[in-house]
Order: structure tokens, then C-alpha cells, then sequence
């Protein structure tokens, strides 16, 4: 099974909604982080499991830490904005770029081990035959890809030369995928294999010839009001990394060497873009991950 646990809500300790703050000790510390939803098909439940353990790795033991979800589903330009609002939330977990850099701390220690930047695509089964025929950029650039305007990945695709229509949410990109007004919708591999089953629509398929990569990362960021708790969450996934517990964790959730096997990554057309949107910080620590992962040559 690729996705082991991604629909179970295994945390390393209590979440809990901000009704049930009421309930926490005086002398517990809240880490506000956004609410789960449907839409995020149970990610929360690594991220959130991971910054647990994060946490725990530096838990004073007379102030015990909870995270405690904030309510509403926003977009992620206005998660990253809710970072620095009095009352907002406090740790967030999104792909990282320059610019989202500077509107929050970035904790530099990738999420996903570098798998985010493989990217394969949801297309309808009426257009394989077309899709067939890709063997270069410029094969694929006769497609419309869809994104969410807000990510970083939109700015990459366009950057690239890729004609993309930017969204507002997931879901309507699905909609515009299965009306036709967009070709192709670009996945990180994880993603790919999760959404499509779970759509569970016999015209929406994963295409089984192309892999899109750029580096990509996936960051804790930290409201820039809590520059203890950047470094606290920093030291603590270091230590988990150092001591095997971040490995296991993600191997409970997510298994790369199935999802390679199972979408065939090594045999596909490898078109390699530029992402010119990381910083040089993020470019240097992340250079291990960069040479960890580098299955396509």
C-alpha cells in the first residue's frame, strides 16, 4: 500500500479544536495550526503528526505542548497572512518560495524529503492518445495545465514557458479537468496516486508516460511574531532525523519506492524544469535532499 496511513488521524498527541482549549491545563502551551478538511485528503494527519513530534523531541515536561486547530478553510496566500495576525494561527505547512519566506520564518528542513518537486498529472482517459505523443517541453506546452493561482507551482509552470490556468481552489481545477478547459493537472507523485483514487471517476487518470521535476519543498512556516518556536520546531525535527523517528514516521505514511514503482517513474520522459523561486538559504540546505532523490538523470 503506497499511502499506508493517510486516512487515519495517528498524531503522536492530542489536536484539538479551539472549543476544546478550555480543557488544556494553565500551564500547557498552544501551537495554534489550521483546521483538516476534506480537500486536504488527510495530509493534516502526517503534518500534524510530524510537528508533534517535532515538539515533543523539546517538550518541557511541567508545560505540555498541544496543537489546537484554528477554524475556517482558507486559500494559502490568507493562511500565510493569518501567521502574522494577533490571534491567527501559528505554524503553517506549505511548499516554500522567496516570497513566502519573507512573509514568515521558514523551519529549512524538508517535510517530504524532496519527493514534492516529481510531478505527474491528472488527465481525463479521452486525451491519453494525445498525451501519448509527448517527448519534450515544447509536446507538453500545446497543453493547458491547471493550478492554484496562489502556488508556487503555477509561478513555476509559467516561468517555464507552460500555458496554466490559475484557480482558487482544488476543486475547481477538478471541474475545469473534467469540463475540458484544462488539459492536464500537475501532481506531486504522493498526491497523484491518493487523488486519483480517490475521485474514484473512470475519466480521470493519473498519465502514465510524462514526470515533471523541479525542486520543490515542503516547509513548516512559523509565525514571524514566534521566533522561539521556529527554532524549537527546527532542533526537534533535527533530532527526530538524527535519532530514525522522522524516517519512520514518513515510511508509516508514505512509501516513495511504491509510489516509484507503481507510476513507473524510472520509465518515464523526464522533462527537468528551473524553479527560480527558492532563496539561496533553502538552495544550500537543501542541497542533500537534492542529491538523495535525484532519480532522474
Amino acid at each position: 500500500m503506497i499511502i499506508r496511513h493517510l486516512f487515519c488521524q495517528q498524531a503522536f498527541g492530542s489536536v484539538l479544536d479551539s472549543a476544546q482549549t478550555s480543557q488544556l491545563p494553565p500551564s500547557s502551551y498552544e501551537v495554534k495550526i489550521v483546521e483538516s478538511s476534506e480537500l486536504d485528503y488527510a495530509s493534516h494527519a502526517y503534518y500534524s503528526a510530524l510537528l508533534k513530534l517535532a515538539l515533543s523531541k523539546t517538550e518541557d515536561p511541567i508545560k505540555p505542548t498541544y496543537l489546537v486547530e484554528s477554524s475556517g478553510n482558507l486559500v494559502q496566500e490568507r493562511v500565510l497572512r493569518q501567521l502574522n495576525q494577533e490571534g491567527g494561527i501559528d505554524v503553517f505547512w506549505t511548499v516554500t518560495s522567496k516570497l513566502r519566506e519573507q512573509q514568515a520564518i521558514p523551519v529549512r528542513v524538508p517535510l517530504l524529503n524532496g519527493i514534492m518537486g516529481y510531478r505527474v498529472s491528472l488527465i481525463r482517459q479521452s486525451t491519453l492518445r494525445e498525451f501519448n505523443s509527448v517527448r519534450s517541453a515544447p509536446d507538453l506546452k500545446r497543453f493547458i495545465a491547471g493550478q492554484g493561482h496562489d502556488w508556487p507551482d503555477f509561478q513555476i509552470l509559467e516561468h517555464n514557458g507552460f500555458t496554466t490556468l490559475g484557480t482558487s481552489n482544488y476543486d475547481i481545477i477538478i471541474e475545469l479537468l473534467k469540463a475540458g478547459r484544462i488539459d492536464y493537472f500537475p501532481r506531486a507523485a504522493h498526491e497523484a496516486v491518493v487523488e486519483a483514487k480517490s475521485l474514484n471517476d473512470p475519466d480521470i487518470i493519473i498519465e502514465p508516460s510524462v514526470l515533471l521535476y523541479y525542486p520543490s519543498y515542503m516547509f513548516f512556516f512559523v509565525s514571524q511574531s514566534k521566533p522561539e518556536l521556529a527554532q524549537r520546531i527546527e532542533r526537534g525535527l533535527n533530532i527526530a532525523r538524527q535519532d530514525g523517528s522522522f524516517a519512520a514516521l514518513f515510511e508509516k505514511y508514505i512509501s516513495f519506492k511504491d509510489i516509484e514503482k507503481a507510476l513507473k517513474l524510472s520509465e518515464r520522459t523526464v522533462l527537468k524544469l528551473n524553479n527560480p523561486h527558492l532563496s539561496e538559504a533553502t538552495l544550500e540546505a537543501t542541497a542533500s535532499e537534492a542529491q538523495q532523490l535525484e532519480v532522474v538523470q
